[in-house]
């Protein structure tokens, strides 16, 4: 297992969005630090997973796993699978086929990291980008498909106000984002 200081910010997301364990906070604290020292996304970024880590800190672990679930396990809106947000039917199978053809070409251990989840998880896909090394390839990910589905989901949220899973969606949106800009120069 790598260290802490050694994972990506992408990664120390994608732990966030995964089922709650007992290490849920101090994953948040990592994240925290990690995004600290990445200086170039913008004050508000911080700011948004701030209050998610507060909001986080004054659950108890159960009830963590309960809004979690609630939130991303029993409704469409939410849903982390992302091509969910974007296609529908035959068009949601072939992308999900070619994720998956993707992350194998690419050595991505996609069994072990997906768990029993689909290829376009959100979660997983934080992996695969802090995974990859193809500087190109990460960039056609965010750009065709990562950040047009992360925007619809941040949208939902924004109709969500009391769920403390909105400021990490922003805070995901908004990194995802600013990379896209960043690419775009």
């Amino acid at each position: 297992m790598m260290a802490v200081m050694e994972k990506s910010l992408y990664e120390h997301l994608a732990g966030l969005l995964q089922y709650p364990k007992e290490d849920i906070k101090e994953r948040a604290e990592a994240c925290m630090k990690a995004l600290s020292e990445a200086t170039q996304y913008p004050p508000e970024v911080l700011q948004e997973l701030s209050k998610f880590t507060k909001d986080l800190m004054e659950l108890a672990p159960d009830d963590i796993q309960g809004v979690y679930s609630y939130t991303f396990e029993f409704s469409a809106d939410y849903t982390l699978d992302l091509g969910y947000h974007l296609f529908d039917g035959f068009r949601r199978s072939a992308m999900l086929s070619s994720l998956k053809s993707m992350y194998l070409e690419n050595g991505f251990p996609f069994d072990e990291v997906a768990k029993g989840e689909l290829p376009d998880n959100l979660p997983v896909i934080l992996y695969f980008m802090g995974f990859v090394k193809d500087e190109a390839l990460k960039k056609n990910v965010r750009q065709d498909f990562v950040i047009k589905a992360v925007e619809k989901l941040n949208k939902n949220f924004e109709k969500n106000t009391r769920n403390l899973y909105r400021h990490l969606i922003s805070s995901v949106y908004m990194i995802l984002d600013k990379d896209v800009k960043e690419e775009g120069k």
